[in-house]
């Protein structure tokens, strides 16, 4: 298990993708609102929050702007005691006019280092914006543990930083809803796979 309480530098990262999203039209939901968790998503949050449990206690519970993220937070809170704070850098991809689109309408691949397309988020935009907050996670909660509620890409490109695997494993990244990974920062970082 991995475990951060006994360096006072590091920090033990549980990150959580929001559970199932109530998407009958089959839409790219990106930013766009009224996006909620489906009946199928709040069992998936549930049974992280049972993972979750057994890897407390936890110093807080951070989440996405987003009602996916904010609806699985606030399912995540009451069972581990918590309250959720929102932040802005673990939001979703920006991708800009693609909203409320077909998948199939996305260039392949949608994310690339330097941006597949002026109104996608590039990589490296992800990359900082992600790791500048788990920095700041990281000296805020030295020593203790953490949970952030966020979404595949910015999850996936963080952890493929966090592994050394290049950009292009992204798409085959397996980070089904409601999945749970394990990050220790600070010394030698360690990537684990909870759910």
């Amino acid at each position: 298990m991995l475990d951060s309480t006994s360096d006072k530098t590091s920090v033990t990262l549980y990150l959580v993708r929001h559970g199932e999203v109530h998407n009958p039209e089959g839409v790219i939901y990106g930013h766009l609102p009224g996006f909620g968790l489906s009946e199928r998503g709040r069992g998936q949050i549930a049974g992280a929050a049972e993972v979750l449990a057994t890897h407390g206690p936890f110093s807080a519970l951070y989440a996405s702007p987003l009602q996916r993220a904010q609806e699985s937070a606030g399912l995540l809170a009451e069972p581990l005691g918590l309250l959720p704070v929102t932040e802005q850098e673990i939001i979703e991809t920006g991708i800009g006019s693609f909203q409320g689109r077909r998948f199939e309408e996305l260039p392949r691949p949608y994310i690339t280092e330097e941006g597949a397309h002026p109104e996608l988020e590039s990589a490296a935009s992800i990359r900082t914006r992600f790791l500048q907050w788990a920095d700041r996670v990281r000296m805020r909660h030295a020593g203790g543990k953490v949970i952030a509620v966020s979404h595949r890409d910015p999850i996936i490109v963080a952890l493929l930083h966090w592994t050394g695997v290049g950009l292009a494993a992204l798409p085959d990244f397996p980070l089904e809803t409601g999945a749970v990974y394990a990050v220790c920062l600070g010394g030698e970082t360690r990537v684990s796979a909870l759910t």
